[in-house]
């Protein structure tokens, strides 16, 4: 008989891992990380960890995301160069690419094209790499996907 959804079930125990010797080895650290997420009712806000080495992008970095993602270019952007996130993109802080980053992925996950995603980033402490990424979402699971991925995304193009 199979047991029901309300049985509790008990996790297999784990087996031992042995010690490694010899000395620990370093880790390196992430270019970006996720501290801290909270998803509120219209955004989700998100507390970036950048290594302070890493903080901006460069153009190289903006042509291997755009072969990846060719529609962040074109994202709506305000700022004092220009009204997409092209004007900015090969020289901006990496929590702004983030942002847009995040954006593209959940388009991508979508059904509605006409959505708006609405963005802002700001350093908290640009000196030890610490920002604020806020990003609006229709599915907060697909922009829970789209916070996630988009790390994996970018240390594995900075790393």
């Amino acid at each position: 008989m199979e047991p029901s959804s309300d049985t509790p079930r008990q996790a297999p125990a784990s087996p031992a891992v042995p010690a490694t010797p010899g000395p620990p080895r370093a880790v390196a650290p992430a270019a970006i990380s996720i501290e801290c997420i909270v998803v509120k009712a219209d955004r989700i806000v998100c507390t970036l960890a950048c290594n302070p080495r890493l903080s901006h992008t460069t153009p190289a970095l903006a042509a291997r995301l755009t072969a990846q993602f060719p529609d962040l270019p074109r994202h709506t952007c305000k700022s004092a160069e220009g009204t997409t996130f092209a004007a900015v993109m090969g020289h901006t802080s990496l929590p702004h690419l983030f942002e847009h980053l995040v954006i593209d992925l959940q388009v991508q996950a979508g059904s509605d094209e006409a959505r708006t995603f609405i963005g802002t980033s700001e350093w908290i402490d640009a000196a030890i790499g610490k920002a604020r990424v806020e990003v609006s979402f229709t599915d907060d699971l697909s922009a829970l996907r789209a916070f996630r991925d988009a790390t994996q995304i970018l240390n594995d193009i900075l790393l």
